[in-house]
């Protein structure tokens, strides 16, 4: 059931110039008037308009946030439940971990270690070092990851930083030890790990039963918070996310309520947790485009000889695999499968889809040139990983064999 979002707005000064998109591309300008329920009220200078929460895309009500500045170092904190935070720094006290958000005011946040915090990376702006933290994920096993940073050399034998993984368990912080417990995997005590020796921070859990996410809060900071609920309050608003975490935000620091990134997620926005390209031909996946960079079109009616253009969407060439990182936090995978209607190739190919974690396979199917896309329509509850297979169906050469999944999306 869809949580309050927000009370009735006449408690605190409008927003103003707020802009209102829906899924199917109308724009309004004007004000929130209320969120109650499931239904979002929306004034302009002609009249009030309702909607419902799950038609619409976004409510812009102040400006873009800032990035991060170019190389400088931050903490990069995700959350369990998709939510991301840039910190300046980062403190653990027992068994929570307190941060000091980047931006003016030097506000503070603090969370559940467990089971709230999923990955913490305190080298996050290095684009190098960014890149080994993102591989650790990619690794991630039973066990907590504590990320470490060392020398080592690169082929040319220059002495560059590096991250490493070691495989354990963390325990509570002492913050004014400025330690962690940590236990290896094998040993049976726990160590006590000086923080400044702790680049980064994986956990081995994901989210249990929680309330269903209904947007994801944007502030003017970059921070992004994927909320079960918001209340209008005197000031702004009180975000709870879906993993629990309370915030209060003044409104200047609101930029977006993004409802779109709550319940859906577009596969083309995700970077995979595992790509496999190999085969006889293999060709780079493409995002949102043809292997020929142009947009995807489908003969949604072949015998018509009528076509779609999709904005969004995945062109996969055989042999190719894509794992996704679903975390369990998603219900339903949906797409429309087909040869993309300008391959000139007989193109046909086997599409397989499954749950890369749990063993069971949840499509199996064969698409050639001329077939009706067909419509896939996946539960993928409680996924952990979600691997998309497409191959050549029978022997001989991939050479041309591609397969198109426009608007390839999961939702809450």
């Amino acid at each position: 059931m869809i949580r309050t979002l927000l009370a009735v707005l006449a408690l605190a000064p409008a927003l103003g110039a707020a802009e209102l998109t829906t899924l199917d591309g109308k724009k309004l300008t004007g004000d929130i008037v209320s969120i109650a329920g499931n239904e979002l009220t929306f004034k302009t200078a002609a009249a009030e308009e309702k909607f419902l929460v799950t038609t619409l895309s976004a409510v812009t009500v102040g400006p873009a946030p800032k990035q991060p500045e170019t190389g400088k170092r931050y903490t990069h904190v995700e959350l369990t439940d998709g939510s991301v935070f840039r910190c300046e720094s980062m403190a653990v006290k027992g068994n929570d971990v307190e941060l000091k958000l980047l931006g003016a005011g030097g506000r503070t946040l603090t969370v559940p270690m467990r089971p709230a915090v999923y990955a913490i990376n305190r080298e996050a702006g290095d684009l190098k070092l960014d890149q080994d933290f993102r591989n650790l994920l990619r690794t991630r096993g039973r066990f907590d990851l504590w990320v470490d940073k060392k020398k080592s050399k690169n082929d040319e034998g220059k002495e560059v930083e590096k991250l490493d993984g070691y495989p354990g368990t963390f325990g509570p912080g002492d913050a004014a030890a400025d330690s962690i417990q940590f236990r290896l995997e094998g040993e049976n005590k726990d160590s006590a790990v000086r923080m400044n020796r702790v680049a980064g921070m994986i956990f081995n859990q994901k989210l249990g039963e929680a309330a269903p996410a209904i947007c994801k809060v944007i502030d003017t900071d970059g921070n992004e918070y994927v909320a079960q609920a918001v209340a209008r309050t005197e000031k702004g608003y009180a975000v709870t996310t879906v993993a629990g975490v309370k915030v209060d935000l003044d409104q200047g620091l609101v930029s977006k309520f993004d409802f779109a990134a709550g319940a859906v997620k577009y596969l083309s926005d995700l970077d995979p947790a595992a790509l496999d390209e190999s085969g006889s031909d293999p060709e780079h996946y493409q995002r949102d485009k043809t292997l020929d960079k142009q947009p995807i079109q489908l003969f949604v009616d072949p015998a018509k000889g009528q076509k779609e253009t999709f904005p969004k969407g995945l062109t996969l060439h055989a042999k190719t695999m894509l794992t996704y990182d679903l975390k369990g936090q998603y219900k339903v995978f949906r797409a429309l499968a087909g040869v993309e209607a300008n391959v000139e190739t007989a193109s046909q190919v086997r599409l397989t889809i499954d749950d890369a974690t749990g063993g069971a396979n949840l499509f199996k199917g064969v698409l050639k040139k001329g077939d009706k896309p067909l419509d896939l329509n996946l539960n993928v509850q409680n996924v952990d990983k979600l691997k998309i297979t497409v191959e050549t169906d029978g022997p001989g050469l991939d050479l041309g064999n591609q397969l198109s999944l426009a608007n390839a999306r999961v939702l809450r």
